[in-house]
């Protein structure tokens, strides 16, 4: 009896470490999207985030100690569309144009959905901080009532691309532009 007890104790001992470890582990994997704070600047131009329109955008990318923000959803995808970046990133947030005031975005992280899931409305004539933008939605009849009120084509997470960021306009494409076919196929 007595024996059987010191070799079960280090078993519990050993399955409450392993599941102690494994809560950690998960707990650092969990990346949520922060609150935009005074001060808080744009990881890829430096300008405030605070005070221009549109949506803005966050994204955790390995090696980086901390959230990185965006002021728009343009200067996210230009950031993270970049080859050595893109292979590190964690996770990505843009805020649901449905939630927010395009001129006067909300600085709440509960507006804020995940940016790989996200439906990005390209070519469409409203400005982001630094100009033509992506309007960002978790739903897709969301995104397709923005298109049919203010024009643009529908696009998912994995079709925006960094040669489609730089060249992005405030209107669809026309046809001999490289992106003309896409700019059709998801209208």
């Amino acid at each position: 009896g007595e024996r059987g007890r010191c070799v079960a104790l280090p078993l519990v001992a050993l399955a409450a470490a392993m599941l102690l470890a494994a809560c950690s582990k998960r707990a650092e994997v969990s990346q949520p999207p922060l609150v935009i704070r005074d001060g808080d600047v744009c990881a890829a131009c430096g300008m405030y985030i605070r005070g221009p329109p549109g949506p803005r955008g966050e994204a955790y990318v390995d090696g980086d100690d901390a959230a990185l923000k965006f002021g728009s959803t343009r200067d996210l995808f230009a950031y993270v569309t970049q080859p050595d970046i893109a292979s590190r990133l964690e996770s990505a947030y843009v805020q649901d144009t449905a939630r927010i005031i395009w001129a006067h975005p909300s600085d709440a992280a509960a507006s804020f959905i995940d940016a790989r899931k996200a439906y990005y409305v390209a070519w469409q004539p409203l400005p982001g901080e630094m100009g033509p933008t992506f309007a960002s939605f978790a739903k897709p009849s969301d995104a397709a009532t923005f298109v049919r009120s203010h024009g643009g084509a529908v696009l998912r997470f994995g079709q925006v691309t960094a040669s489609l960021v730089s060249g992005l306009t405030y209107s669809c494409p026309g046809p001999a532009s490289p992106f003309s076919a896409l700019a059709t196929q998801t209208r």
